[in-house]
């Protein structure tokens, strides 16, 4: 839909406007806000996030706002400048701090394993450089299937191709990407 149409359909019907564009744009901003927010952020300060984005994107955005780009552009923008303040936000409420000097840092004790985490940051990279190693479109198709959770109908517009090839390579991409990996750990 045009953004044309778009302020037609606000002037004929605000709530079908509202529908159509959270419809069309709450992947869009879930990706956005959750790249933003995934490393310091709870599942519940994702959500409040989208749902400041979507509250300013309805209050901003109507038939008569003097804005005149393209909506998507206007989505993202807010998406961004609203995860950005989430994050700030959470931030600044995280900022506890000891000194090393002080009795107290002996017994700071972490429920995080450095080693373990290393092991999973490792073994990320191995698994994203198998996949890249699968070459375009399948290191394509498999990072937006299992990343970003897009459908296969999602995927094959995105790279001009049938959602039912997109399935079909997406199986035949899964099945080199187990040899490759299966090839790597035994070399070690």
């Amino acid at each position: 839909m045009t953004d044309q149409q778009l302020r037609r359909l606000f002037s004929s019907s605000p709530e079908k406007a509202h529908r159509l564009i959270f419809d069309e744009y709450y992947n869009y901003v879930y990706t956005i806000v959750f790249n933003r927010l995934r490393s310091l952020g709870t599942p519940e300060d994702i959500d409040e996030c989208i749902s400041d984005v979507f509250a300013e994107i309805f209050t901003k955005y109507n038939s008569e706002s003097s804005y005149s780009g393209n909506i998507k552009g206007f989505v993202s923008a807010i998406a961004r400048n609203r995860s950005i303040d989430m994050f700030r936000r959470i931030r600044s409420g995280v900022k506890a701090t000891v000194s090393l000097d002080a009795d107290e840092a002996v017994q700071l004790s972490s429920e995080e394993r450095i080693d373990e985490q290393a092991e999973r940051t490792e073994t990320a990279h191995a698994l994203l450089d198998a996949v890249k190693s699968l070459g375009e479109p399948d290191s394509t198709i498999i990072i937006q299937k299992y990343y970003y959770g897009r459908s296969s109908e999602d995927i094959g517009d995105m790279i001009d191709m049938k959602p039912n090839t997109v399935r079909k390579r997406l199986s035949r991409a899964l099945s080199r990407l187990r040899d490759i990996l299966r090839e790597d750990d035994e070399g070690r």
